[in-house]
């Protein structure tokens, strides 16, 4: 048993594994793909669309699981045309489209309506020849070179007209700048007078403040050496009433001042 479980492989000298496993898997995808007519994608719905049968809306560039085929016709014999399936989110129903590469757009085939068709007027021109289309072209090149020739001789004037009416309006709006930027600056003086003069008077009514306080405080320090003075005056008044009335009996008992000195012995 242990002969058959060999682990050791041979690999060649030129053996390189990246380019083997990108072979392997060239090789498998072919495989998936080989036998089968439609291939399994992801993909962007390119238009926005509605179910009909569950009538369920599906917006544009919603992502889906689908499944894409290879048409067997071909435009201008060269140029592919691919058929694209997706189901409904809501009810499971089959829906295809496939590619147009005559108007560059889609075309809904089963299971679902555009919400908007663009008209390319492909309808209306398809019936006319050749001849008839250059006929139509050359009236159209001659329509736009009289417009052309008209409107140069008129766009003078109304550029003429158009660079008047924006420079009167210029300089409606300059002026109307220059009444806002004075009255902005009256508005300012203003406010400084009116800031300055309470300031004044807030500065004058406290000196008055302080004036009134000055000959207050004035006052009563006088008041107060009134009183004080007076008070002293008394006091040595009463002090000198002795002092008289010795005097006094001085002179009585010596009339003439005579001054009588005592010898020492």
């Amino acid at each position: 048993m242990s002969e058959r479980k060999v682990i050791n492989k041979y690999y060649p000298p030129n053996f390189n594994p990246l380019e083997a496993e990108e072979a392997a898997r060239k090789v498998s995808k072919k495989l998936k793909t080989m036998n089968k007519d439609s291939t399994t994608i992801r993909l962007m719905t390119p238009f926005s669309m509605r179910c009909l049968k569950c009538s369920e809306f599906i917006p544009r560039s919603r992502k889906f699981n689908g499944k894409k085929e290879l048409l067997p016709e071909r435009y201008l014999d060269t140029i592919k045309q691919y058929r694209l399936s997706i189901k409904c989110p809501r009810c499971n129903n089959m829906i295809s489209f496939r590619t147009d590469p005559k108007s560059g757009d889609y075309v809904m085939e089963i299971g679902g309506v555009k919400n908007f068709v663009a008209n390319t007027g492909t309808s209306e021109n398809s019936s006319e020849t050749v001849d008839e289309a250059l006929e139509r072209l050359e009236r159209q090149h001659q329509l736009e070179k009289e417009e052309a020739n008209k409107d140069s001789t008129e766009s003078k004037l109304e550029q003429v007209e158009k660079r008047l009416v924006k420079m009167q309006q210029e300089q409606e709006d300059y002026e109307n700048l220059e009444k806002l930027r004075r009255e902005n600056v009256a508005r300012m003086k203003r406010a400084e007078q009116l800031r300055n003069s309470t300031e004044d008077a807030a500065r004058e009514k406290s000196t008055e403040d302080e004036k009134k306080a000055e000959e207050a405080f004035q006052v009563r320090v006088t008041e107060s050496r009134v009183r004080s003075g007076s008070t002293h005056a008394l006091q040595t008044d009463n002090s000198s009433i002795p002092q008289k009335i010795q005097m006094k009996k001085r002179l009585k008992s010596n009339p003439l001042g005579v001054v009588i000195k005592k010898r020492k012995n």
